[in-house]
């Protein structure tokens, strides 16, 4: 929370803010995320009776990886901007009293930069579909030498290009 009480005395004016913010770890389309180191500082911007911050937020989010499940630190940096008012609205969010919840502008932005998946890597190798070993780590042999059955050869044959015996 962030004492707003000067800014809200003097219209027009900005004032400075440097806050640690903690968020609660979540679930994200599926993956449990933690967050850790989470910083908030800009500038809040005082309008009568609407206070605007325009800041940045640093955090580091810890997830795992999409293909090997690793562990994965993510670092973010991203702008937060929001307006705060004294009255509700879908636009805003809500000075209470004399303070402002920074964070919960802060984690909004956060959720909606957030990535679709998390790599370790963009060479990253993943897990074996058959054994589970990590490609990362250690060789599968489990693959190699045995292609095994086509997962296309259902189809060769519906388009009747080859038998079954041929595919």
């Amino acid at each position: 929370m962030i004492d707003v009480s000067g800014a809200l005395k003097q219209p027009g004016s900005s004032f400075a803010f440097d806050e640690l913010l903690s968020f609660e770890p979540c679930e994200v389309m599926g993956e449990e995320l933690a967050f850790e180191g989470a910083r908030l500082a800009g500038e809040l911007f005082s309008a009568g009776e609407t206070v605007s911050i325009d800041s940045r937020l640093t955090v580091t989010v810890h997830a795992h990886c999409a293909r090997c499940l690793e562990p994965v630190e993510y670092p973010m940096d991203i702008e937060v901007r929001a307006e705060f008012k004294r009255t509700p609205d879908e636009d805003g969010f809500l000075i209470r009293g004399h303070e402002i919840d920074a964070g919960e502008a802060a984690f909004e932005a956060l959720l909606t930069e957030l990535p679709m998946r998390f790599v370790c890597s963009e060479d990253c190798r993943g897990l074996c579909p058959v054994c589970g070993v990590n490609r990362n780590k250690s060789l599968c042999t489990c693959l190699q030498g045995a292609a095994g059955p086509s997962p296309f050869e259902a189809l060769a044959v519906l388009l009747g290009n080859q038998t079954n015996e041929e595919v």
